[in-house]
């Protein structure tokens, strides 16, 4: 797993430092902002919302095929809602993370991409939430989730102009948590300015 990190972030490293040299390749870069609908696999717990922003960079090597590379933060989590002996219960449980994912761009027409490749997240830190009967308590639990967590997305874009619009769910591969098999999948909604 630490090679695959490793070399994601080798790839932004040359992406951001190539940016001079491959302009005249096609290269373009900007902002992007957007929601998140997360969920973990093998819990009782629902999808919650959040959000993610971040930057992009895109090589595009010719009229059908561009690389790019993100540096995302993303708040994901879950929550879970219930009524225990009349006494209603609103549990949540919010992380925190730097995503790097690195995408293999396929265009079917000039503005319409396929995407897929390889997301390496690391969390920056979680909490534990819950509200019983209009009582909130926190607590942290960032030594609860791995540190480093991989996952596959696959996505659509479209580019309007120099706005670019994107829709991608990322498939958890590593295991989120320290204990149990769930997985970080994450549902994600991005609009984008290429510079």
């Amino acid at each position: 797993m630490k090679k695959i990190v490793l070399s994601m972030l080798a790839a932004c490293a040359a992406l951001v430092a190539g940016t001079s040299a491959a302009s005249a390749q096609g290269f373009s870069w900007g902002p992007k902002v957007g929601l998140n609908v997360s969920s973990m696999s093998h819990t009782d717990m629902n999808a919650k919302v959040g959000f993610t922003a971040g930057v992009f960079g895109e090589l595009r090597t010719n009229d059908w095929f561009a690389v790019s590379a993100e540096l995302l933060y993303s708040r994901q989590g879950v929550t879970n809602k219930y009524t225990d002996e009349g006494i209603k219960v609103k549990d949540r449980l919010k992380s925190h993370y730097l995503n790097v994912p690195v995408l293999a761009n396929f265009y079917v027409t000039e503005n319409l991409a396929l995407k897929t490749g390889v997301q390496a997240g690391f969390c920056l830190g979680a909490r534990a939430i819950e509200k019983v009967d209009g009582n909130k308590s926190k607590a942290g639990a960032g030594d609860i989730f791995h540190t480093a967590d991989i996952s596959i997305p696959v996505g659509i874009s479209y580019d309007l102009g120099p706005i670019v619009l994107d829709a991608r769910y990322n498939f958890g591969v590593s295991h989120a948590l320290k204990a149990g098999d769930s997985r970080n999948n994450v549902f994600q909604l991005t609009a984008g300015l290429r510079f």
